[in-house]
């Protein structure tokens, strides 16, 4: 492992004209947040039969908590385990108020079975391979099962789902790719999309092949480029849950130091808390066919979010770079990546806001390391 010196390789001055035109968070902005905003409605979701994919994932299992809590028969899809015990839906399970289908939907029948017997008045197609790094190791894979999945779902929901009132299809900031200009920052739904990943493609497919079916057969779709979102339940390869867990590490005694990739990259991060609702509202308020950004509106360097991460808990480590933690694009002298993103568009049309702190994220990410 070849570790550099975070303070010779960060360079917030790149980013100074963000941080001025109020594009980036500073210490004062991390706790502006909006605490009015709409929330999804009871009444729109009481007795609506919903179908989740990728149901035990972060953001499926946060959506199945959210509908269950506002009366909606949830059901959703899992893939096969050994284990059978799932952390993020046990309690769920346990409870009877949700039902799990073991399935892969890369089998057309078996996503139609589960279609028909389920009937859904709403689909939230969560299920895909999400991490960007595995993309890159194996395309082809990654490719089959965001692609064909999604192909699927839509077919199967299209031929035999009468009772269909929306598909929320869950894309990504990933699309918009290489950011050509900071001046390009905040990014709104009309920018080009330059995807610079495997993943990144396989969601710009999810998303033409959503916008066919509605203009083809009027397959009630809509898509939410979410920007990064972030909780407890975040996969421990993801950014956020590696600092979490060395934060954890260095609270405990059982580490001495916090190592990260590349500190220059630009996230927009909301709790998953916050995006699960958004999402939720997509449904209820979104325009059939469009698609729309979820996220804070403000940004964040991966470098800020480590050492605001040691500042909440009182940590004096050092910080180093794991060359190895550089994704491929993010090997030059440049060293950026990432977006911020506007959600005028989604507030206009919905009324949400996010209330969840970045400091939220950090809190609930560290806590879960103790569970």
């Amino acid at each position: 492992m070849e570790l550099l010196d975070f303070e010779a390789v960060y360079k917030p001055m790149k980013f100074e004209r963000l941080l001025s035109a109020g594009n980036l968070h500073d210490i004062e902005s991390i706790y502006r947040y909006i605490d009015e905003g709409v929330a999804p409605s009871k009444a729109y979701w009481v007795d609506k039969r919903v179908l989740v994919t990728g149901l035990d994932g972060m953001v499926g299992s946060t959506i199945a908590d959210q509908l269950i809590s506002l009366g909606a028969h949830v059901s959703g899809t899992v893939k096969r385990h050994a284990v059978h015990h799932r952390p993020n839906i046990q309690h769920n399970l346990d409870s009877g108020s949700l039902k799990a289908y073991e399935a892969d939907l890369c089998d057309y029948g078996r996503t139609q079975d589960i279609i028909r017997q389920v009937e859904p008045h709403a689909i939230f197609h969560q299920a895909a391979e999400s991490f960007v790094p595995s993309s890159l190791e194996q395309p082809g894979s990654v490719v089959n099962n965001n692609c064909v999945s999604t192909v699927n779902v839509l077919e199967a929901a299209t031929k035999y789902d009468k009772s269909l009132e929306g598909i929320q299809l869950a894309c990504s900031s990933e699309e918009y790719g290489f950011v050509k200009s900071l001046d390009e920052l905040p990014i709104s739904e009309d920018r080009e999309l330059r995807p610079t990943s495997t993943y990144a493609v396989t969601k710009v497919f999810t998303e033409y092949i959503g916008k066919s079916y509605w203009y083809m057969y009027r397959t009630p779709t809509l898509m939410t480029r979410c920007f990064n979102q972030e909780g407890p339940r975040r996969g421990p390869q993801f950014f956020t849950a590696r600092i979490a867990r060395q934060v954890s590490d260095c609270i405990s005694g059982k580490a001495d130091k916090i190592v990260m990739g590349n500190p220059n990259a630009v996230r927009d991060f909301t709790h998953v808390h916050d995006s699960a609702a958004a999402q939720i509202l997509a449904i209820e308020k979104g325009v059939r066919g469009d698609v729309y950004n979820v996220c804070s509106g403000i940004g964040m360097t991966t470098g800020y979010y480590a050492k605001l991460a040691l500042m909440v808990y009182g940590l004096d480590v050092p910080v180093y770079i794991d060359k190895s933690l550089l994704r491929s694009y993010e090997r030059g002298d440049n060293l950026f990546d990432g977006f911020i993103g506007s959600n005028k568009k989604f507030i206009d049309q919905t009324g949400w806001h996010p209330k969840k702190t970045v400091v939220d994220i950090i809190r609930d990410g560290v806590a879960s390391q103790w569970i």
